[in-house]
């Protein structure tokens, strides 16, 4: 239920909360207070596998239920007993913590030039399909890549270019609805075996078009064609200018904003904890700007639909949700010398300070593994599971 948005009367008792973006309520807590009653409430539902599997992970997660592991200190022998995280990105602080090395991977691969941020997206009419298989999804990764690198071939045939880009699948919207979405890394340039060449133009509209007949001749490969042969003709009766592709000039001052920005939620919860405004125990009100005119929304819900659009965005095992290509694919060999966006001792250094004990100590201002008896360092000792 939407209680209001930023032009009511009604907002001005949300106003400072959504303006400080503090965290007032847990998500984990909202889940220990329904997830069992959840359970119960709609055992008749298909639930997929994996959706329990995280959850009671998540959920026990800094418990010794998962185990420990010991560290000791070689003067005097105290030991810290550390319980184990759940290691889900479904969880805040240990989705938090595969998102920053996700972030540095990208980096490690960035080349020192502009990029640009683009986005594919699908309409309303496709994303149940996408949502009851999840092995669509792949089908959106290929369709975008196969966009771009069919672009670069007519446009520089005879240069023979090659594209390098980054694409990242999301699969929720603001409101937290199901809409599943490429972001994409685009290099502003191409690269050959012999040469690099900057590239200031991109056709979206040619993007447009060719994403949309791409994605439909995969979905009707894959489905039924009797059953999609009809909803294929409507969508393009409806949508003669092709699918809706965003690719302008990068607005963002470095390529350090794009990564972040596109890699904000890639592996925490669908939403911040900071959106969420009140929880009375039952209900959970929460905000999010709407895309369509950046109006604040403010939407109150029960608790079980509030999980329900959470889990519904747990991803399938092992499913990737970075995919590299073009001249950023691993098995792609660059010939020409083309300058790094980040050295790899930079890179060695970020991935020290996304350690848990360099993150416990900069958050805090708290060594972990300082011995409180000595002051020495403390070691790993060993762990149980």
């Amino acid at each position: 239920m939407i209680v209001c948005t930023g032009n009511d009367k009604e907002f001005e008792s949300y106003k400072d909360k959504v303006k400080n973006r503090k965290v007032f309520f847990h998500i984990k807590d909202i889940f220990n207070d329904h997830w069992d009653a959840y359970k119960i409430r709609f055992a008749h539902r298909n639930r997929r596998p994996i959706i329990d599997k995280v959850i009671d992970k998540f959920l026990l997660c800094k418990s010794f239920a998962l185990g420990f592991s010991i560290y000791k200190c070689k003067s005097c022998n105290n030991e810290k007993i550390v319980p184990n995280t759940c290691k889900t990105k479904f969880c805040s602080s240990c989705g938090n913590k595969y998102n920053e090395d996700r972030a540095i991977s990208i980096f490690s691969k960035l080349f020192k030039w502009q990029h640009r941020h683009v986005v594919f997206t699908i309409p309303e009419d496709l994303r149940g399909y996408f949502r009851n298989n999840r092995k669509l999804l792949n089908l959106l990764f290929k369709a975008s890549s196969i966009t771009i690198k069919c672009w670069f071939k007519e446009k520089y045939k005879k240069d023979n270019l090659k594209p390098a880009f980054i694409s990242v699948v999301h699969t929720y919207g603001r409101s937290l609805n199901f809409n599943p979405h490429i972001h994409m890394i685009l290099l502003d340039g191409g690269i050959s075996n012999t040469t690099f060449k900057n590239i200031t133009f991109f056709s979206y509209a040619s993007f447009r078009k060719r994403f949309m007949k791409v994605i439909l001749d995969l979905l009707e490969n894959q489905l039924s064609k009797k059953e999609f042969t009809n909803i294929k003709n409507d969508l393009y009766f409806r949508y003669k200018d092709g699918f809706y592709v965003y690719a302008p000039k990068s607005k963002f001052k470095d390529v350090n904003g794009l990564l972040s920005y596109v890699c904000r939620y890639l592996s925490r919860p669908v939403m911040a904890e900071s959106r969420i405004l009140d929880y009375d125990g039952k209900y959970v009100t929460f905000w999010y700007q709407r895309h369509t005119d950046d109006l604040i929304i403010i939407e109150k819900l029960h608790a079980f639909q509030f999980i329900q659009r959470l889990i519904m965005h747990i991803p399938e095992p092992n499913f990737k949700y970075i995919r590299f290509y073009g001249a950023y694919h691993n098995k792609t060999k660059i010939c020409i010398d083309v300058a790094k966006f980040m050295s790899e001792e930079k890179i060695r250094f970020k991935k020290y300070l996304n350690t848990w004990r360099v993150k416990i100590l900069t958050n805090f201002n708290i060594d972990p593994l300082i011995c409180p008896k000595c002051h020495e360092v403390m070691v790993y000792y060993k762990s149980y599971t």
